[in-house]
């Protein structure tokens, strides 16, 4: 075979498209869905938590290098349907695993969902054995079991007499983007933020403030959006760094290709400015923002946001409201005392997005919300509205 011949295959190679699926947040779909369509993916379809779509290898890479608001990337190797226990084994016993392990590559299989034809209980331990017995039937080895590290995670979707067979491409969830070395005063993760900071449809074209901003996930996450920083631009490893296929040249290439798009300082004129009266906090910000890179662009006081005076310009405002107790009526009056000044006095010619899980906030800090949204943290039903 020729050089020119080999360049002509792996090209080829490349240009093979495949279906993927994306997991997030449920109320994240669409923000997800927007993103996705922005690096050019086809065939984007939302459902809840999950958003489906169809790439080449290059976006693989990219989508877990780049996007905010997803948790997992999974590459989807089959999807079939099945009437009896025994057509559903076939297609694992028919298909062939060197294609993604091997005997030196450790493995886990993963099952979800519910089925009536099916014992879903059973599925990991047989698809376990299934892989171990064709390798050992052609080499007399097998690849290692591993539950805690594994090269190559497998993921078997049932959804009573449908099945997907899937390859986790991301590893652990890629809301450890790597930055974070400290935490506290935020209970969500780094993709629940980009989220927020996403649905509050922030166009990087106001100050950004963040009352309360505890260890900086909210402010870091709206500066790496404003400056179009890759996501995971901190983070080491993906779960498709193991792969049989694996290209380092063009993951090199996905990761240039970021980076040349990272806009300069000059091209954002406005304020990420953040406001937190516990000193640890205030500590934990600086160090996670100094760990992404990002101190030269962010501002940490340690100030009651209440007491601070709004900056100048146009100014969104992102408010993580403190748990609300409804019985403790004495606690839940301050709390509220406080969001409603943030509201009405500091930031009253500001766009005040307010996140809280307590129904009733409107009627609380005495303002109709101009526009709501419904977002879900695991089982943790909340708001995010403007006021």
């Amino acid at each position: 075979m020729t050089i020119s011949e080999l360049n002509t295959d792996s090209k080829q190679m490349l240009q093979e498209t495949f279906k993927m699926k994306a997991k997030t947040y449920e109320g994240l779909e669409d923000v997800l869905g927007r993103e996705l369509m922005r690096m050019g993916a086809e065939d984007v379809d939302t459902d809840i938590c999950t958003v489906t779509f169809s790439g080449d290898k290059f976006l693989l890479y990219q989508a877990n290098y780049e996007l905010r608001t997803a948790l997992k990337i999974y590459k989807e190797i089959s999807r079939f349907e099945f009437n009896t226990s025994d057509e559903f084994y076939a297609q694992f016993k028919e298909y062939r695993w060197s294609k993604i392990l091997n005997i030196y590559k450790s493995f886990r299989v993963e099952v979800t969902g519910t089925s009536e034809v099916i014992t879903v209980g059973n599925v990991k331990a047989d698809i376990t054995k299934i892989i171990c017995d064709y390798f050992n039937e052609k080499s007399h080895k097998m690849p290692p079991h591993d539950n805690s590290n594994p090269s190559v995670v497998i993921v078997i979707e049932v959804d009573n007499s449908r099945c997907s067979f899937l390859l986790d491409a991301s590893g652990t969830s890629l809301a450890h983007r790597g930055y974070k070395v400290s935490g506290g005063g935020f209970p969500y993760d780094e993709v629940y933020a980009a989220g927020l900071v996403q649905l509050t449809g922030w166009k990087a074209n106001t100050n950004f403030i963040v009352p309360h901003c505890g260890a900086g996930t909210l402010l870091i996450e709206a500066t790496m959006l404003a400056y179009n920083i890759p996501a995971q631009i901190c983070r080491e490893s993906f779960g498709f760094f193991s792969w049989r296929d694996f290209d380092e040249s063009l993951w090199t290439e996905v990761k240039n290709s970021a980076r040349l798009a990272v806009k300069h300082n000059g091209e954002f004129a406005y304020k990420l400015l953040g406001y937190e009266t516990d000193e640890t906090l205030v500590k934990a910000a600086s160090q996670n923002i100094k760990k992404a890179m990002l101190d030269k662009y962010i501002e940490v006081q340690m100030e009651s946001a209440t007491d601070a005076e709004a900056p100048e310009g146009d100014t969104t405002v992102m408010v993580i409201a403190p748990k609300i107790n409804p019985f403790n009526v004495e606690e839940t009056r301050a709390k509220v005392d406080t969001l409603s000044k943030l509201a009405k006095r500091t930031y009253k010619n500001a766009k005040v997005w307010i996140h809280t899980d307590f129904g009733e906030m409107p009627k609380a800090i005495g303002i109709q919300p101009r526009k709501e949204n419904e977002i879900k943290y695991n089982a943790e039903e909340n708001k995010l509205a403007l006021y």
